[in-house]
């Protein structure tokens, strides 16, 4: 049985072909970029790509060996993992979910950095709520009946479905990448300290970012507790899921209202790899409206996730334009 499978573009659908090649677009830019930090003595950055990379790997390959939650649709390379002894019985892998969690997470911490949040768990809690925003265009497009990225298990479980989407998924997106945000920003002051000496690179790269992805493997399930908790019991996950989110939005409406952001306009970089996941997934979205002949439900979230994107991207630069107004505003009081 071969390990990689090669699958005719032709015979798949385009939103598989062009999500294969928007991420790749979007891994290479957060390598190049990366790399290019750390010529300058920044290593933060090729930390979290090597910590979300290994995340990604034990995840995925952990969950399929354990859990088995999903049945992947056909993309162009397939990485076949039923050829080895843990894996058989599963699905095979798309290439491109070895370079997801680089990408998404890369992505997401730009985004939260920029936005200049001073306490460390806002600025994680935050990163969450853009995260779910992040992945909703996404992980609802993956699962329609026309696109077919995945098939979710009808006997799992933890499946609780809104829009189609698992409501297990959406906590998870929540809470687990809050918890990678915040030892991310914790390690930093250790990665690149200002004015002194620091971890080393070895250390940054071959232990923290392991210990990273395995200790938010290792909480992560805790976050998810009162969920499990209630799924086990019979009860209905929408309830925790509702106060979940309720509670990241007071959390970051709170830490952005404070907030400083050290910019006064978007990161090239970060503008460059959102406006091209942005762009990617409108086009799909528009797609959908025209497949179903109207603006469903799960048309309007998948464009609420997009907008609120752009908007959270865009705060360093709203806020900085806000400012001048509010000190105005101060100086005729006084």
């Amino acid at each position: 049985m071969e390990l990689v499978i090669i699958n005719n573009p032709a015979t798949i659908g385009w939103q598989a072909n062009l999500l294969d090649l928007v991420l790749l677009v979007m891994f290479a830019s957060a390598v190049v970029y990366a790399i290019a930090q750390w010529r300058r003595g920044v290593r933060a950055y090729l930390t979290l790509l090597a910590a979300a990379f290994f995340y990604g790997v034990v995840l995925e390959l952990g969950g399929m060996a354990l859990l088995n939650m999903y049945v992947q649709g056909d993309f162009t390379v397939m990485l076949n993992f039923r050829a080895l002894a843990p894996f058989q019985g599963t699905t095979a892998m798309p290439f491109y979910v070895l370079i997801f969690y680089p990408v998404f997470l890369f992505t997401g911490f730009k985004v939260v950095e920029a936005w200049g949040i001073t306490r460390r768990w806002q600025a994680a809690v935050t990163g969450g709520l853009f995260m779910v925003a992040f992945d909703a265009p996404y992980i609802i497009e993956g699962g329609l009946r026309h696109v077919v990225w995945w098939t979710w298990r009808s006997d799992f479980p933890m499946f609780q479905y809104w829009l189609d989407w698992p409501l297990v998924d959406l906590c998870w997106q929540a809470t687990w990448d809050a918890m990678f945000f915040y030892l991310m920003l914790w390690a930093l002051p250790h990665i690149d300290p200002p004015g002194r000496r620091g971890w080393s690179t070895a250390k940054s790269l071959l232990v923290f970012a392991p210990l990273c992805a395995l200790v938010t493997i290792a909480v992560g399930p805790l976050l998810l507790a009162p969920q499990t908790a209630v799924t086990f019991l019979g009860g209905r996950q929408w309830p925790v899921v509702l106060a979940l989110i309720l509670g990241y939005v007071v959390v970051a409406a709170t830490a952005l209202r404070t907030a400083h952001p050290a910019r006064d306009r978007v990161e090239p970089v970060t503008g460059w790899i959102v406006g091209v996941y942005v762009a990617a997934m409108a086009a799909m979205v528009i797609a959908n409206a025209v497949h179903e002949g109207a603006l469903l439900s799960y048309i309007t979230v998948q464009a609420a996730g997009l907008l609120a994107i752009c908007g959270l991207t865009l705060f360093p630069w709203l806020a900085t334009r806000r400012r001048p107004v509010t000190i105005a505003a101060a100086d005729a009081t006084n």
